[in-house]
């Protein structure tokens, strides 16, 4: 039985964005660990099933499976903080927030040391612009 969440959005003010930056570069981090480890199990079956023409042992694909939940729960943490997760290799995170009177989202991108942008709700990682 599945324990996922639905991804609960908040509104966020450009400290509390900010203060979860370091969480996040530590989860993209564990996110992409992950995601390695998840593509060389999937080459590996690949490559093994070609060779050997016959499909690998049904313990091979448990680890794959293993493997795939374990990113998505690294996925769940991050949507945990209320932030939306865009692009998980590029590492894009958006904050919904205000700007006066106005819904926007605070911009932010692995490896940024703090927000510096922001975008329409419509918006996206090409259209934003300086917060200052």
């Amino acid at each position: 039985m599945s324990t996922r969440q639905t991804f609960q959005p908040r509104i966020f003010d450009i400290k509390e964005a900010n203060g979860l930056i370091p969480q996040l570069e530590k989860l993209l981090v564990a996110f992409e660990k992950k995601y390695e480890t998840f593509k060389r199990l999937q080459d590996e079956l690949f490559f093994e099933e070609l060779l050997e023409g016959s499909s690998p042992p049904e313990i091979r694909f448990q680890e794959l499976e293993k493997a795939l939940v374990q990113m998505e729960e690294e996925v769940e943490k991050i949507q945990r903080f209320g932030c939306l997760l865009r692009h998980l290799q590029q590492g894009l995170v958006d904050f919904l927030a205000q700007k006066e009177g106005e819904k926007i989202y605070y911009c932010w991108r692995r490896g940024e040391k703090e927000i510096g942008y922001y975008h329409t709700l419509r918006g996206g990682f090409f259209e934003r612009r300086p917060l200052h």
